[in-house]
């Protein structure tokens, strides 16, 4: 079996099992990172949900930020949220639909509070990506852009 080397390392990331959550401010401190866009492809019948990597998202930074998870009608639990240290975090789940799903990612990453999973629904297009990417980077937020197999 081969090993990967996940960059626990890294200066903001941390194994804590109780992260601290609050409001952050629309703007980036100086020294933190940007933000970016990590893909996953995830099938219906597969081990991994999305709902399972908030807990990695709320460790992606040293800066607290609410966590936004973008999903078509899926019910958060929290129990579930309680037994993974997210009990007290702010955690916010939006409905998500074709026609409005870039404007709500713009939406949400203008505000520059948060990191968020987003469940991606159909294809998304180079330039959709590309904009996320930036948007990310520049608001200092964590994408997890999450698509279905088809």
């Amino acid at each position: 079996m081969r090993q990967l080397a996940l960059g626990m390392e890294e200066p903001g990331l941390s194994l804590s099992s109780q992260p601290q959550h609050a409001f952050a401010p629309a703007f980036r401190p100086a020294g933190q990172p940007s933000g970016s866009l990590t893909e996953v492809i995830v099938s219906e019948e597969g081990a991994i949900q999305p709902l399972q990597l908030l807990p990695m998202l709320a460790q992606c930074s040293s800066a607290e930020r609410w966590l936004m998870w973008l999903s078509p009608n899926r019910p958060m639990n929290k129990q579930w949220l309680a037994s993974m240290g997210l009990g007290q975090a702010p955690v916010v789940h939006l409905d998500l639909c074709t026609d409005t799903q870039m404007a709500l990612c713009s939406k949400v990453l203008a505000a520059g509070n948060s990191h968020m999973i987003v469940e991606w629904q159909g294809r998304i297009s180079s330039d959709d990506r590309r904009q996320l990417r930036q948007m990310a980077k520049n608001s200092g937020s964590h994408v997890v852009l999450i698509q279905h197999e088809a």
